[in-house]
């Protein structure tokens, strides 16, 4: 019953995997890491091994050049392409992109970790991209015997790549995890395709970043409590306008204002069409803010402060009797609150 949090994450996997993994990799030839490797590779070496040379009779340039240069170190050693990401929200509730409400009393913690493989391109598929995390929910409001305030542990791999380098496809594999035991383990894969309007206006910074993403439940138990237990899905179109305000060249502000509807038959929210037929989950709108940590060094990591605000309106009643289930939630009208920070390296 989890968030595809690439909101985070894919809101991780293009936007970390292609601008984020190009920041961290320019950074990284800065940082004092690189130099010692520098020094490791060359001028150490050369000082131990090229001014104590002594040869008999005289030498000629290319001789004494020979002489300096070590034979057992590469000149430039090859920096690690691998990046990662880490970022820790706090909110007032717990709602999944479906709209379950599953936790509406206390503090509700949902940090998310993962590593970014950078492939390469493979002919016209462009900035392949591998990422895989892990996403957790813990609240204040959850007592279990055995795990206490944890809530929720889902884990995803995902694929991203360019076509055109306008068009985004992200495929993503995941499975979700009660460790109350709440629930079955639900098995999920995704396919989500964009388009990067960026350029349609102008060099502005400005975007509406349009989007279908087709979400499918293989196996387990219904994501949304009520619906069919695998083998069905929806269809959610959106768009996440966003821009950067960069009235503090160190300190810009990004804002992002994601829209998103879902769509799909009536037995994904209600199997047995005990409370209606209708084909529409909900609409969701929020507004996003993050802002660079600057004052933190960039050997540190690229650090970030994020606020959010999220509204959503249930719209299927078998949804709404779900949340009532799970939460005690009656109403359709939801808001959501978050708090939180997050580094990328």
């Amino acid at each position: 019953m989890s968030a595809s949090r690439f909101a985070l994450v894919l809101a991780a996997a293009s936007a970390l995997a292609a601008p984020l993994v190009a920041r961290a990799a320019s950074d990284e030839a800065t940082t004092p890491f690189s130099s010692l490797l520098d020094s490791m590779a060359g001028n150490t070496a050369s000082s131990q091994h090229g001014a104590t040379v002594s040869v008999p009779g005289q030498q000629d340039a290319s001789q004494k050049k020979e002489l300096e240069t070590p034979q057992f170190l590469d000149e430039a050693p090859e920096a690690p392409n691998i990046h990662g990401f880490f970022s820790s929200p706090f909110k007032t509730a717990y709602v999944t992109p479906r709209g379950l409400v599953v936790q509406n009393e206390g503090l509700v913690w949902q940090p998310v970790v993962g590593l970014v493989f950078p492939l390469g391109d493979l002919g016209p598929v462009k900035h392949l991209t591998f990422v895989g995390g892990i996403w957790n929910s813990v609240d204040t409001a959850e007592h279990d015997a055995y795990v206490g305030p944890w809530d929720e542990m889902d884990v995803f791999a995902s694929l991203s790549w360019t076509v055109a380098d306008v068009i985004s496809f992200t495929a993503t594999y995941s499975p979700w995890n009660s460790p109350p035991h709440a629930f079955h383990t639900e098995h999920n894969i995704d396919l989500k395709v964009g388009f990067d309007d960026s350029k349609i206006w102008g060099g502005s910074g400005f975007a509406l970043n349009p989007y279908v993403d087709g979400f499918w439940a293989v196996a387990g138990d219904s994501t949304v409590i009520l619906g069919r237990h695998g083998g069905t899905g929806y269809f959610e179109p959106g768009i996440a306008p966003s821009i950067t305000l960069k009235g503090i060249p160190q300190y810009p502000i990004s804002i992002t204002l994601p829209i998103y509807t879902q769509i799909g038959p009536s037995t994904y929210w209600d199997a047995h069409h005990t409370f209606g037929h209708s084909v529409f989950g909900l609409i969701s709108a929020s507004a996003n803010f993050s802002m660079p940590l600057s004052f933190i060094p960039a050997r540190y990591g690229h650090w970030h402060a994020d606020l959010g605000v999220t509204y959503d309106y249930l719209i299927n009643q078998a949804l709404l009797k779900a949340g009532g289930l799970a939460s005690g939630n009656t109403n359709h009208n939801v808001i959501i609150g978050s708090l939180g920070f997050g580094v990328n390296f």
